[in-house]
């Protein structure tokens, strides 16, 4: 998986079949900010260390969003921890994501409006495959006895902060579903523990603000 694959399969399970998204824009986008970060600890790039948020390798990522984080965590020089991080790497984060993926051909966007006023705008996946290959994956994570690679087991993290369990249309109940998320996440390494706890954090915070 290369840089920025996690953060886009975080975007692709965001949406319905017919491009809705699931959620509110703002928790996505904690979301996206999370995977970025993940994306960069589970490639070497960046380490959690004392709390701090620090660059082990600057080389390019070849992945924009994945570059512009590591230039602003490579420039600053307060010890700043993962919760800040995903807070700041949000603002846009949404627009960003989506624009870039429209841009490679990943997916269409659609503008509607709605009774003649509100603006709606739809992401669809570009390729339907895509989306079955994505949630296959995770529904054999689930049902596997095995804990799962890296990147799966972290966006099944994601999948169970940002709620997106109906992404995988499984016929389960929720609580078991969300169960089932939480113990893939075992396969999850204590920085990216801490990096998908701190998107909990920023959307209770934004929730309750």
């Amino acid at each position: 998986m290369g840089l920025g694959s996690l953060r886009n399969d975080v975007f692709l399970l965001a949406h319905d079949d017919n491009g809705r998204l699931i959620g509110s824009e703002p928790s996505v986008s904690a979301g996206l900010a999370g995977a970025t970060l993940i994306d960069l600890l589970l490639h070497g790039r960046v380490a959690v260390v004392g709390g701090r948020l620090d660059v082990v390798d600057s080389a390019t990522a070849g992945d924009d969003e994945c570059d512009a984080a590591l230039e602003a965590i490579a420039a600053n020089t307060a010890p700043t921890g993962p919760r800040a991080w995903v807070s700041w790497i949000s603002h846009g984060a949404y627009e960003r994501t989506a624009t870039a993926l429209e841009r490679a051909g990943a997916i269409r966007r659609t503008t509607t409006r709605r009774f003649g006023l509100l603006t709606v705008s739809r992401c669809i996946a570009s390729n339907p495959d895509d989306m079955v290959r994505l949630r296959s994956r995770l529904r054999y994570a689930l049902h596997s006895p095995d804990l799962p690679d890296a990147e799966t087991a972290a966006l099944c993290g994601l999948v169970r902060v940002l709620r997106l369990e109906s992404a995988l249309l499984l016929s389960m109940p929720t609580a078991e579903l969300l169960l089932g998320l939480e113990r893939m996440t075992g396969g999850n390494g204590t920085t990216v523990r801490q990096v998908t706890s701190a998107v909990e954090t920023v959307i209770t915070a934004a929730t309750y603000r």
